[in-house]
């Protein structure tokens, strides 16, 4: 396949990747190893945890997003379509976790990558994403240079409302619109996984009757581009056992006919 032209070797992201909150925020550092592996180190700070001290998902499957990234961007433009992540240790005593990436297998229409996360010498977690092969990435194409995030100070906000979230008269969540930080012509799958995530635990707290929660899977399928918003994350179904729920949430477009973009589906544990 012959690498295209273009204007911009980051496409479509071009007027955001600057502001592109998605894992600039987490202060994400990805190394490349070799063609087919990756490093990255995800520092644990309070907004990235639930009120129990648990490891929040999205933020893993983020930085193992980013991890990927180093190896496959510079080869080809993608589209995430699923991710899945599963937590071992909820990781209330870790500080950081170390995330050791490697794309799986490369097909001419599908790329397959992983991540094993660990900390302290031992495997903590795991975690997938499937992506769609759009076109060759033009040359010219850099890798974003990491930031150093933010201080782990008192006052920080909740993850959803950094990520430009806020809360509608009805209660759900919503990312009210695109902006540089969350992508300029469509929605960036990180927003995505952060809003997703953070209906469910509110679903899941309230089903358990406490706040102390833990996620052990999280599964986010997109199944569309969010194109216009505002993207409203929709608890759709919850089921749950004495100390276990399990919530699907679907995050739809509400200016596009509430047309369905990610379904988000979450395991999680009371905890003490």
């Amino acid at each position: 396949m012959t690498r295209r032209e273009a204007a911009d070797p980051f496409g479509e992201w071009a007027t955001s990747k600057d502001a592109l909150i998605s894992y600039r925020y987490l202060a994400s550092a990805p190394r490349p190893i070799d063609r087919t592996h990756a490093e990255n180190e995800l520092r644990l700070r309070r907004d990235l945890r639930t009120s129990a001290g648990a490891m929040l998902a999205a933020p893993l499957a983020i930085a193992m997003l980013d991890t990927a990234g180093v190896n496959v961007d510079p080869v080809n433009i993608l589209a995430l379509t699923q991710v899945n992540i599963t937590v071992a240790d909820h990781g209330q005593n870790l500080d950081r976790v170390y995330v050791a990436g490697r794309v799986a297998t490369e097909a001419r229409s599908q790329i397959f990558t992983d991540a094993e996360f660990r900390a302290n010498g031992r495997t903590v977690g795991f975690g997938s994403a499937n992506w769609s092969v759009i076109c060759p990435t033009p040359d010219g194409f850099v890798y974003p240079e990491p930031a150093e995030g933010v201080d782990d100070a008192d006052g920080l906000p909740p993850l959803w409302q950094a990520y430009t979230g806020r809360r509608r008269d009805d209660g759900l969540l919503e990312i009210p619109c695109l902006r540089p930080e969350v992508g300029d012509e469509r929605l960036h799958h990180g927003p995505m996984l952060v809003i997703t995530e953070s209906a469910a635990l509110e679903a899941g707290a309230h089903a358990l009757r406490t706040d102390a929660v833990a996620v052990e899977q999280l599964t986010t399928t997109i199944v569309a581009p969010g194109r216009t918003g505002p993207f409203v994350a929709v608890p759709v179904a919850v089921g749950s056992s004495a100390d276990v729920v399990a919530c699907r949430v679907e995050l739809r477009d509400a200016g596009r006919d509430e047309r369905v973009v990610a379904i988000s589906v979450l395991r999680m544990r009371a905890v003490n």
